[in-house]
């Protein structure tokens, strides 16, 4: 089995944050190839953070798949700020809060591994 890069993963899991059916069959799919516990931070640490925003407006503006290059850009960002010590307590508290509001979304992909 060869693991994917990164990008695939993200984009993956970034289908979960679109205004249509997430097809969980075909995430799973890639994330069956990452430990669960990379794929989980890498989705509540990067991936929701980024995406987010397509669900809470009442018109989403992404329903079909988000630009490769935006959300790479979107997570290079949050990278980049990882190191300091104020936003490491802003994401743990911004991820925990994801993980909550994205529980269902992510045992969906969880039941299909």
């Amino acid at each position: 089995m060869e693991l994917l890069n990164e990008k695939e993963l993200y984009a993956a899991l970034s289908d979960l944050f679109v205004d249509n059916q997430a097809d969980y069959n075909h995430i799973a799919s890639v994330v069956k190839l990452y430990p669960i516990s990379y794929v989980e931070h890498v989705l509540f640490y990067y991936v929701a953070p980024a995406c987010h925003y397509n669900t809470i407006g009442p018109v989403p503006p992404v329903w079909s798949f988000f630009d490769e290059d935006d959300l790479m850009s979107a997570i290079d960002d949050i990278k980049k700020k990882q190191n300091r010590p104020i936003h490491k307590i802003k994401m743990r508290i911004f991820a925990f809060y994801l993980k909550f509001r994205f529980k269902h979304e992510w045992q969906k992909v969880k039941d299909l591994l």
